[in-house]
């Protein structure tokens, strides 16, 4: 950020982070990084900077699960294969 870097980039990817990488191992972890961003939105630069890093400590402390972007290109591999099936 000090370099010029966007701030809206660097909490996109915060909530990226949150939702790919922690998932359901944290269910708090979205919540935090959408909070970073819209505060972070919300006073701008040069203040943005505390809830980005509050939000990147906090992620970087949670425990890490994938299941949820695993799980869903299962279900997505298996309807490419099976294609639309009816619903029970």
């Amino acid at each position: 950020l000090e370099a010029g870097e966007d701030v809206m980039f660097v909490a996109r990817r915060l909530v990226i982070l949150a939702a790919e990488d922690i998932g359901l191992a944290d269910p708090q972890a979205l919540p935090v990084a959408i909070a970073a961003q819209q505060a972070a939105h919300f006073v701008g630069m040069p203040e943005a900077v505390l809830p980005l890093t509050e939000a990147a400590l906090y992620l970087a402390l949670a425990p890490k699960s994938n299941s949820a972007l695993t799980s869903y290109g299962a279900a997505r591999e298996l309807i490419q294969e099976t294609g639309n099936e009816p619903v029970p």
